[in-house]
């Protein structure tokens, strides 16, 4: 992954004369957030910038570099790292006040590129704290930058990708999503920039994504797409606030009996869509009312805990929020809760994924197979259920948390291959090639 061949897939360079602004553009394979932390490793290298000569939005991925910082430049330019719906990598863009300082600029961006390259791309599928090249290569051809709506594709590739924070291939899938106007994608991706999974955090890109989502053909995401946009406008999050267009919103979508709508009219607030701290958007309390009380007493200032006791189900989803905040408490008492009540399958496959790695609870492979075991008993023949039932299935040809038995585990696999799933299709064609009947982690 090093020199010119990774460094640029697309090239985009262009000089506009406006008045006395010229601007530049680049774009590159990884995502924003791998582009984001070269520069940081660029302005405090072994030359380091003072930091009196840099502003750096860290949450939107935006600096300003002051005349100190760039050689010979005679004036601030401002950079901009963002990402690239067309390639599904980093669309950088820099301005300068002055010819000099962009051709300044230009040669530091060039710099910048050549660091992004070297840097190492994401834990591809939980290969270990360091795959090798070759493990990386399997991995970029197993998970196909595909947006489809089958579980073999879409769903069940950023469940395992997301799972281990490799947004490298997740991101290409959402270029595709976007592409394809997949609106459960499109909806995904705007939750991205509002949480920073592999992006900056920018309201007005949460919205563009939500817009998209709402002329949907699927009227389940694109109700939920409206819910977004609804939330968006009353509450003036990347976009003007016009309540009262939001209000027609919402009330259209209580008609239809969408029940987050229909609690928002009736509170004033919903719990579809939390704030990155977990919390529920809401208007600031009136003079002299009591702030809104919860009951979350994990101890963590990201924490998701006020969810733990809530009666909607939605909260399950929100379990997965903890745990990417790093709040693993929270996330295992939303995931038990959640099995406890519902028997929720994607709660079952999270808490039995942090149960295997001991995130927030103590390592327990044996707890986390029977839990799998209990996902793969699941009546549904789609989604989780069948993710289960190939986790399961897995537990047994590896023998983890459970004795070996390839018997069952090619048992639970075809299950799974039979409802759709890909990856459990390879893992037979795998057991089948085994010597010994068991799966190898490649």
């Amino acid at each position: 992954m090093r020199g010119a061949a990774w460094v640029l897939v697309a090239l985009v360079h262009q000089a506009v004369w406006a008045a006395d602004r010229v601007s530049g553009e680049r774009a590159w394979p990884m995502p924003p957030e791998r582009v984001w932390q070269a520069m940081h490793l660029q302005l405090n290298g072994p030359a380091p910038v003072s930091m009196a000569a840099i502003q750096m939005n860290e949450a939107r991925f935006e600096a300003r570099l002051r005349p100190t910082a760039l050689p010979l430049a005679d004036s601030a330019v401002d950079v901009d790292v963002d990402w690239d719906a067309r390639t599904g990598g980093t669309r950088l863009r820099w301005t300068a006040s002055s010819p000099q300082a962009h051709a300044q600029a230009e040669a530091w961006v060039e710099r910048l590129a050549e660091s992004a390259g070297q840097l190492r791309a994401s834990n591809q599928l939980c290969r270990g704290p360091a795959p090798t090249p070759e493990e990386i290569e399997a991995a970029q051809v197993e998970i196909p930058a595909s947006c489809e709506y089958s579980t073999g594709h879409f769903s069940t590739a950023l469940f395992e990708l997301e799972k281990c924070g490799d947004f490298d291939t997740a991101l290409q899938i959402m270029a595709d999503c976007v592409t394809r106007r997949h609106a459960g994608g499109l909806i995904r991706l705007s939750q991205y920039f509002d949480l920073g999974y592999g992006v900056p955090k920018r309201p007005e890109r949460v919205v563009e994504f939500l817009r998209l989502a709402m002329d949907s053909d699927n009227a389940g995401y694109a109700r939920l797409a409206r819910l977004h946009y609804a939330t968006a406008l009353h509450f003036g999050l990347g976009v003007a606030p016009d309540r009262v267009a939001a209000r027609r919103l919402f009330e259209a979508l209580a008609g239809e009996g969408q029940p987050d709508a229909q609690e928002f009219l009736r509170l004033g607030h919903h719990g579809a869509w939390l704030r990155p701290d977990g919390q529920r958007h809401r208007d600031a309390p009136e003079v002299g009312q009591a702030p809104p009380v919860s009951n979350d007493d994990s101890g963590n200032d990201m924490s998701y805990g006020a969810f733990v006791n809530s009666d909607k189900r939605i909260k399950c989803l929100y379990g997965y929020a903890a745990d990417k905040t790093g709040d693993h408490a929270a996330a295992v008492r939303i995931f038990e809760d959640c099995i406890a009540r519902w028997n929720d399958p994607y709660s079952i496959i999270w808490l039995a994924h942090l149960l295997e790695n001991g995130a927030g609870v103590p390592k327990d492979p044996v707890r986390a197979a029977r839990l799998l075991h209990q996902g793969a008993l699941h009546p549904d023949t789609s989604g989780y259920a069948t993710l289960a039932r190939y986790h399961y299935g897995m537990a047994l040809a590896l023998g983890q948390g459970v004795v070996a038995d390839p018997v069952q585990a090619r048992h639970w696999l075809q299950r799974a291959a039979q409802e759709g799933l890909g990856e459990a299709r390879e893992a037979l064609v795998r057991l089948d090639a085994a010597p010994d009947n068991r799966v190898h982690v490649r």
